[in-house]
């Protein structure tokens, strides 16, 4: 986890455990491979597939219609995910699984749901030690990218941004690092950007990325 601030600006990266959850339940079924035709959502940026890669093992336990709806139910629950830490930003919400996941084998929080309901029941298991295993990794890979300087960017990008703005407003940029396989990252809302979490090693990637984003936080 990284947080810095300023006179005028604050920025933070760490990884989510319910968005691992959710990218590895929908590479599991095989959601991003689907065709726009049968599984479209344009409200949902469409990140990249996870790395290391998730075998789409589930993909033949729906029948047409039934994936169809659960790409819709997916598509809802991760808007959900990411509107919610949009708002609060907060960061004991990114350690722990949300609450309709812990402790109800029947995830009866998703019963509107039914067929992510049926896919959590499934292999919610099989997707919290897939997490638990890529958040190990992630703390062991933000410690590198402190001892090696790599978020220093981070900061001079967001202070030469609240230069321009209004001395009363706090520039806010909520980082997710998460292990996507392509080097790259994603707006998805007023403050909050998901980027793989290899991207820091590239500075001029990162910059090339960020800059355009930090101008459109609020």
């Amino acid at each position: 986890m990284f947080e810095r601030s300023g006179p005028g600006w604050q920025v933070s990266a760490r990884s989510h455990m319910s968005m691992l959850i959710a990218l590895y339940l929908r590479d599991l079924a095989g959601i991003r491979r689907a065709s726009p035709a049968l599984c479209d959502s344009p409200q949902t940026p469409m990140l990249s597939p996870l790395s290391p890669p998730v075998k789409p093992r589930a993909a033949d336990e729906f029948s047409r219609a039934e994936f169809a709806e659960l790409c819709q139910e997916w598509h809802q629950w991760w808007r959900r995910i990411v509107t919610r830490y949009d708002a609060d930003g907060s960061p004991d919400e990114t350690e722990t699984p949300e609450p309709g996941l812990l402790g109800q084998p029947h995830f009866n929080a998703y019963r509107s749901s039914p067929s992510l309901q049926r896919l959590l029941r499934a292999h919610y298991g099989a997707a919290t030690d897939w997490s638990h295993e890529r958040r190990r990794e992630y703390n062991a890979l933000s410690r590198e990218h402190a001892a090696a300087g790599r978020r220093q960017v981070l900061e001079s990008l967001v202070e030469e941004r609240s230069l321009e703005s209004d001395p009363q407003d706090v520039l806010t940029l909520n980082m997710i690092e998460l292990p996507l396989a392509e080097r790259r990252a994603w707006l998805v809302g007023d403050r909050t950007v998901i980027l793989s979490q290899e991207l820091v090693r590239d500075e001029r990637l990162l910059r090339s990325y960020l800059e355009p984003m930090i101008r459109l936080i609020r």
